[in-house]
């Protein structure tokens, strides 16, 4: 066999060796999988509920149900209760999104005056399998976002009748933007105070809810 034949061999069988490398690494993996995304969920616990002055309830009942209640450390949350049984507060869980937990509230102030006074303490749980935390409320579609330090010592003012003029006075706390684990809940209040110009004879209503996000997407707008 000539120089040269041996020569076209070579080269021809190292390009059928880099042929075969580039069909091996030109070839298609293909993997398998199940992906699955997580639920971010939560819920107000229905027994967890407390209030005070609750309707229907006669004196005797506990701090749920009995006389009324005056705020006696205004600006700051607090109250004494009276031996007069006038005004009183009732509440309905609410489930917004029809996902089957509760998530919002309805508050229903009756035959309340000025300085009338209720607490309204619960628990929510996370439900779902991400962790969370309560990002804000919405009182009848205006967004409140973690009080600051002012507000925490004079509480917020909202004019629930759309007359100008602030209705109610609120404060809360307790756990917005703490980290709730999955199966986890946290305890969560609101202290609201009727103001001097509230309509007379009136019925104060309104819809608080709830809202969460991805624990690591809490933020709170700057004010």
């Amino acid at each position: 066999m000539s120089k040269s034949s041996v020569t076209f061999l070579t080269i021809f069988a190292i390009f059928a060796v880099m042929l075969s490398a580039f069909a091996m690494w030109s070839d298609v993996l293909r993997i398998n999988s199940d992906v699955r995304t997580g639920e971010l969920d939560f819920e107000i616990m229905s027994g967890t509920i407390i209030y005070l002055d609750a309707c229907g309830l006669q004196a005797g009942d506990g701090v749920s149900g009995g006389n009324d209640w005056n705020a006696s450390n205004l600006p700051l949350p607090g109250a004494v209760q009276l031996d007069k049984d006038v005004g009183c507060t009732d509440i309905e869980l609410v489930d917004s999104d029809g996902d089957g937990d509760y998530d919002a509230m309805e508050v229903t102030l009756r035959n309340v005056y000025p300085w009338y006074y209720t607490h309204i303490a619960f628990k929510v749980h996370n439900d779902g399998t991400i962790p969370l935390k309560i990002w804000r409320m919405i009182i009848d579609n205006t967004e409140y976002y973690e009080l600051n330090e002012q507000e925490l010592q004079e509480g917020v003012e909202i004019d629930l009748t759309n007359d100008g003029k602030p209705d109610i006075l609120v404060w809360w706390g307790d756990n917005f933007g703490v980290q709730l684990e999955p199966c986890e809940s946290a305890d969560m209040s609101f202290d609201i105070t009727v103001l001097q110009d509230a309509p007379q004879g009136a019925t104060l209503t309104f819809n608080l809810s709830l809202e969460a996000v991805q624990w690591n997407e809490y933020s709170v707008p700057q004010k």
